[in-house]
């Protein structure tokens, strides 16, 4: 049973890249692919051979160049083992989410990646305020507080000219919170540019959106925060927004002091 095309292509473009990428780089005739490229006449005559079967190069005009297809398959397995780095780099991270974990790939792939240092973990963090300082709109939905930065966070955010920050937590957290900090707590409460909500959170890692333009996820352990995964892709603020949209769906907004 013959090989699927795409199989063959695949199998050609990993063997032959470097050929290829030579005549996008410039189309050329052999005899100056055997001076720009090492290894033997032999090879190069296979490897061109192997090219013109798989229909990725043609001879023409006493050069090879790479044909639209040849052109193409370059670009879209570049972008694919770009991909596959990505997802590497993020690995720490992501292995660290429960195998019900929403987050895929799609807010995975494109994300910038800053995983805790183990002597500072939770200086991470900076990379969160980053994110919301003197911004406009802010969006938080977490399972956990953390507290070494609370008061840092909401001045950040308030940094922002006419900001609004949407806080959602767990009631329990709430409670904790409000016990271990009631000043900030007061504050964010009388903040008419501060809506303050508790609810279940559906998943296990923070959640942040700033400005519809960037989005970000804190991994947490049993030890603490494990890092942040950042990205402004639209397929990754898409798939935030759908997250936060469904830990909200049932939010109760919190009223204290005679607020209404």
């Amino acid at each position: 049973m013959p090989r699927p095309l795409g199989d063959c292509l695949d199998s050609v473009l990993a063997e032959r890249h470097l050929y290829l990428r030579a005549l996008i780089d410039q189309p050329r005739s052999k005899c100056d692919l055997e001076d720009d490229l090492d290894g033997s006449r032999s090879t190069l005559d296979r490897a061109l051979r192997d090219l013109a079967d798989a229909e990725l190069a043609t001879y023409e005009d006493g050069v090879w160049k790479p044909t639209p297809l040849g052109l193409c398959s370059y670009r879209t397995r570049n972008a694919y083992l770009d991909r596959l780095e990505n997802l590497a780099e993020a690995a720490p991270l992501f292995n660290e989410l429960s195998s019900g974990s929403p987050v895929d790939c799609a807010f995975v792939i494109g994300a910038d990646v800053h995983e805790a240092d183990s002597s500072m973990p939770d200086a991470v963090m900076h990379r969160l305020l980053d994110s919301v300082e003197g911004r406009q709109n802010v969006s938080v939905a977490t399972p956990v507080v953390v507290t070494g930065f609370a008061e840092d966070f909401y001045e950040c955010v308030r940094q922002g000219e006419n900001y609004s920050l949407e806080l959602l937590i767990p009631p329990d957290v709430f409670e904790r919170t409000r016990a271990a900090f009631p000043t900030l707590t007061d504050e964010l409460l009388d903040d008419e540019n501060v809506s303050l909500h508790t609810t279940s959170i559906p998943f296990s890692f923070g959640l942040w959106i700033v400005d519809s333009a960037e989005a970000g996820i804190i991994v947490f352990t049993d030890q603490g925060v494990c890092g942040i995964l950042v990205n402004d892709t639209p397929e990754a603020l898409d798939w935030a927004t759908d997250q936060y949209e469904r830990a909200k769906q049932d939010a109760d907004p919190v009223f204290l002091r005679g607020r209404v």
